[in-house]
């Protein structure tokens, strides 16, 4: 961590348009509603800060330390960090369209209705997180641990789900539709009125969950059976 001090009138300002606050430890400091776009906050301590409605678009968070953040309705659009710290965030409602937070923690984040299409969470640690009703359509999940997660009524249309953990989940009424499930870990999930048009599971693992009332449309099973419905031909078989 840097011994640099942030700039305090900038802060109080909250015009910090691509300022470097990489390093830095801006623990207590509060930036409701600040415009931080472009802003450097790699390897930053922000820690239970209040970025409630910022501006976060394009910022760089490498290593940053985000634990208990407040990010609710904040705009991180097109922002990048790798081995970022998300534990339990609160970001309801924010906007994370195209955001790159790969290898990163975001175990019990809190996420229902986050616009999030087309961004990258690869290999990145989501356990318990709470995504329902949020957009997350051709997002990247390869090989990120979603196990206990929510995730009823989120959109996951022609997302990457490849190799990803996704044990004891609750999918209700989600769209899966033309997504890649290839030898993804559903084991003991609720897929209850799960749309899988297109969906392609091939060689996942779908052990004790439920496919109650799905939605089945040339879907491609775990071995390799493209089907439509009813699912209970390709279970009895």
């Amino acid at each position: 961590m840097s011994n640099v001090q942030p700039d305090i009138i900038k802060i109080k300002s909250g015009e910090l348009s691509g300022a470097n606050l990489s390093g830095m430890d801006l623990r207590g400091y509060s930036f409701r509603g600040a415009n931080l776009r472009g802003a450097n906050l790699s390897n930053s301590n922000i820690a239970e800060v209040d970025f409630w409605g910022a501006n976060l678009q394009k910022t760089i968070l490498d290593g940053a330390n985000a634990r208990l953040a407040s990010m609710q309705g904040a705009n991180l659009s097109d922002a990048r960090g790798s081995d970022v710290n998300f534990w339990g965030v609160n970001f309801k409602v924010a906007i994370l369209e195209r955001i790159v937070l790969h290898d990163s923690i975001l175990a019990q984040a809190d996420m229902p209705g986050v616009k999030c299409n087309k961004g990258n969470f690869s290999g990145s640690n989501m356990f318990g997180i709470d995504l329902r009703l949020s957009s997350l359509k051709e997002v990247n999940f390869g090989k990120t641990d979603l196990s206990g997660s929510r995730l009823d009524s989120a959109n996951f249309s022609k997302a990457n789900l490849r190799d990803a953990e996704v044990l004891n989940a609750s999918a209700r009424d989600t769209n899966f539709s033309n997504t890649d499930l290839q030898r993804a870990n559903f084991e003991d999930s609720n897929l209850l009125k799960a749309n899988l048009t297109g969906a392609d599971f091939t060689s996942a693992n779908l052990k004790d969950v439920s496919l109650r009332e799905a939605i089945i449309n040339n879907t491609i099973m775990p071995d390799g059976t493209i089907i439509n419905e009813p699912l209970k031909e390709w279970l009895t078989h």
